[in-house]
């Protein structure tokens, strides 16, 4: 196999949860000769040996072996103290979503990686998805016109989530972690930012309504206002999240005036109900693996590395949606509605 990014010596992967394993079987697959440090709690009981060639338990160590990048797949609670050591040596980021918990330094995490030229992007993979590419591009050319309303959602049951692990003990279900719907299912806020633009204002309900054992929301109603790029007028999206649906679901429908436009993310497929054939046509449909948005996004940001290209999910547009996200527990406390500012942060 060719090697096509032979300037990438090594990679430190901080975390090795299931996402950080399989960012590491990834790895191990699209760069063969990269070595791949594991920084991981000591009191980990994962077998680190398997997809990598050493496991540290510390940032001084990690800093020994000078990686060209780092994964940040820890709890995003602990993003940005670990981030930010990295990025003062000019190693270049990945973070899994959300970018933190809390805005708390993630400008100052930002200003860093400007600072010293290091490459910072936000693991939003959704965005790789090639449906949802498709999706995007028809909603921008205004393949059913004017739009008129959009809804969204995404749920399943948190016990079917990592059925190897309790769901007591993951990230998801605390607190002090970054559990909660809203920071674990903010792909749905990305992803609309990405379509339509920022968000101007943000409503917002939130409760624990099942029963399961979290200390966090396990369901979202969010009402968020966007402003169409091109004419000016209001666009409104409903967006709903929850952790206890049985049926798996993720789905984002458009209604313009001359047609509905559906994404399904969970078999990647785009459907069209036109004015003129009144009924649903697919018009998009591609079988993937689980691994395929993951791998994309890793090539891109590699590629982003190597050819000194901005990445598709900036820090900036991670930094946007937590603002979003802020709104949104704001107005769920204030019953009220939150226009947002992206200037300025508590």
């Amino acid at each position: 196999m060719v090697n096509r990014y032979p300037t990438i010596k090594t990679a430190l992967i901080v975390g090795l949860g299931s996402i950080g394993i399989r960012h590491s079987e990834i790895l191990r697959e699209i760069s063969s000769d990269t070595k791949i440090v594991a920084l991981r709690h000591k009191d980990s009981q994962v077998d680190a040996s398997i997809n990598t060639d050493c496991v540290v338990t510390n940032i001084e160590d990690a800093l020994n072996y000078k990686p060209d990048f780092a994964i940040i797949s820890n709890p995003s609670s602990f993003h940005i103290e670990t981030a930010i050591p990295l990025a003062k040596e000019g190693i270049h980021l990945l973070i899994e979503k959300p970018i933190s918990s809390s805005l708390k330094d993630v400008e100052k995490l930002i200003a860093i990686t400007k600072k010293n030229n290091c490459k910072l992007m936000v693991g939003y993979n959704l965005r790789f998805l090639d449906s949802l590419k498709f999706f995007r591009e028809e909603i921008v050319h205004r393949s059913v016109g004017k739009i008129l309303s959009v809804r969204a959602e995404v749920g399943q049951h948190l016990e079917s989530w990592r059925p190897n692990s309790k769901y007591t003990e993951g990230v998801s279900s605390q607190k002090k972690l970054g559990g909660g719907v809203l920071l674990e299912l903010s792909h749905e806020f990305d992803y609309l930012s990405w379509i339509f633009g920022s968000m101007n204002w943000v409503f917002g309900y939130l409760t624990k309504q099942s029963d399961l054992d979290i200390d966090v929301e396990d369901i979202a109603h969010c009402i968020l206002g966007f402003k169409d790029r091109d004419t000016n007028n209001e666009i409104v999206a409903n967006v709903s999240l929850d952790f206890f649906r049985q049926d798996p679901v993720r789905q984002c429908t458009v209604v313009g005036e001359s047609g509905t436009l559906r994404w399904n993310g969970i078999n990647n497929s785009v459907e069209l109900y036109s004015k003129d054939h009144q009924k649903w046509q697919l018009i998009f449909k591609e079988q993937i693996d689980q691994n395929f948005s993951y791998k994309q996004e890793l090539k891109h940001f590699l590629e982003c590395i190597v050819n000194d290209c901005s990445p598709l999910i900036s820090g900036e547009c991670a930094m946007n949606t937590l603002i979003a996200i802020d709104g949104v527990r704001k107005s769920a406390t204030e019953r009220a509605a939150i226009l947002l500012d992206y200037n300025t942060m508590d």
